[in-house]
C-alpha cells in the first residue's frame, strides 16, 4: 500500500511537465496506466521510466499525454523473460530479454483498441538500469508500433463518432439521477478530435450547473453556521466555493459584504480577485472547465477495478 501510494504521489508531482497546452487540442490524449500487478513487481523508478518512454513516444507521434484520466489509457505490461549476471572486471553486468505489451482501451468499457508486443534487450549495473536501457532501444519509427498507434486511434475515433449519441444520452440520465460526477467523467471520455466534443463540452458545462446548483443551499447552510459561530475564515471558505451561476451567488456575495469586516485582508483579497475573474467571461470559462476535469478524475480515481489500479498523473 505504501508503495502504491509513493507511487501515485511521485506522478502527480511530474504533472506540470505533462500539463495540456493549446497545441493539444484536437488531438487523442492518452493516459498511462499500469495495472495493480505491475505496480508491485516493478519497482518506482522502472514505472516511472516506463511512463516517461511512453509519453515520449505518443508526443513524437501527435498523441497528448494527458495529466487526467479521461477513459483513454495506454496500458503498458513488462515480462521479464531471462535474466543473467556477466562478470566484469569492476562490477557485475545485468543482462536482461523483456517482453514489453501495450494495449489502448477505454477505461469504462474495456474495449480494447490495439494491442503490441516487441521483445527488448538491454543491460546495466542493476535490473531497474537493464529495463531503463532496454526501454531507451524502443523507437517512435519502429513500423510495427506506428501501426500499433494508428490502429489505435483510428479505432477510437470510430467507437467515439459511432457511439457518442448514446454516450451524451447515458450522461444525460445520470445528470437526471444526481449522479453528476459520474456523467461528467462520461463526457470526459470524448477525446476533442471527435465530431461531437462540442457538444460534450457544453453538456458538461450545463451538468456543472446542476451540480452547482444541488450544492449552493448545502454552502450557505454551512457558511452561516460558521457565522454563528464567529469562524468567518471558515465561512468565507465555504462561501468561495459558490460558482458565479449557483442560483446563491448573489447570497454568498451578501454575506461575504456582512463579513468582509471579520476576515484576514489576504482573504479578503482572494475574494476580489475571485470578484474580478466572475467578470472575465473566457477565465470563469476555464475555471469551470478546470473544475469539471478535477470532478471527473475524482471519479475515475473512485472506481478501482479488480487487479488494476489507474495512475492519473
Amino acid at each position: 500500500m505504501i508503495k502504491k501510494l509513493l507511487l501515485c504521489a511521485a506522478f502527480m508531482a511530474s504533472a506540470a511537465a505533462y500539463s495540456q497546452t493549446q497545441e493539444d487540442l484536437g488531438k487523442i490524449q492518452l493516459s498511462v496506466s499500469f495495472t495493480e500487478a505491475q505496480t508491485e513487481r516493478f519497482e518506482q523508478d522502472v514505472l516511472l521510466k516506463t511512463e516517461s518512454k511512453l509519453t515520449q513516444l505518443l508526443a513524437d507521434y501527435g498523441i497528448a499525454a494527458t495529466n487526467y484520466n479521461n477513459g483513454l489509457l495506454l496500458q503498458p505490461n513488462i515480462i521479464i523473460n531471462s535474466q543473467d549476471v556477466v562478470e566484469g572486471g569492476m562490477q557485475n553486468i545485468n543482462v536482461i530479454t523483456m517482453t514489453l505489451q501495450l494495449v489502448i482501451r477505454q477505461d469504462q468499457t474495456d474495449i480494447i483498441f490495439s494491442s503490441y508486443s516487441k521483445t527488448l534487450k538491454g543491460t546495466g549495473r542493476n535490473t531497474a538500469l537493464a529495463i531503463s536501457n532496454a526501454l531507451n532501444t524502443l523507437s517512435a519509427g519502429d513500423p510495427s508500433l506506428v501501426a500499433f498507434l494508428n490502429k489505435g486511434t483510428d479505432k477510437v475515433l470510430k467507437y467515439y463518432e459511432s457511439n457518442c449519441n448514446q454516450i451524451i444520452s447515458k450522461s444525460a440520465n445520470l445528470d437526471k439521477s444526481g449522479k453528476y460526477a459520474e456523467s461528467l467523467a462520461l463526457l470526459a471520455s470524448i477525446p476533442d478530435a471527435a465530431r461531437c466534443y462540442n457538444t460534450a463540452q457544453s453538456k458538461s458545462l450545463e451538468i456543472f450547473s446542476n451540480l452547482q446548483r444541488k450544492e449552493c443551499s448545502a454552502f450557505i447552510s454551512d457558511a452561516k453556521m460558521f457565522i454563528a459561530q464567529k469562524d468567518y475564515s471558515s465561512a468565507f471558505e465555504v462561501l468561495s466555493r459558490v460558482g458565479s451561476v449557483s442560483p446563491c451567488a448573489a447570497e454568498s456575495s451578501l454575506l461575504v459584504k456582512n463579513i468582509e469586516n471579520r476576515i484576514t485582508a489576504e482573504e479578503k483579497k482572494q475574494w476580489d480577485q475571485q470578484m474580478n475573474m466572475r467578470k472575465d467571461h473566457v477565465a470563469l470559462e476555464k475555471q469551470r472547465i478546470s473544475a469539471i476535469k478535477d470532478i471527473a478524475v475524482s471519479f475515475y480515481n473512485s472506481q478501482k477495478r479488480p487487479g488494476n489500479v489507474i495512475i492519473v498523473r
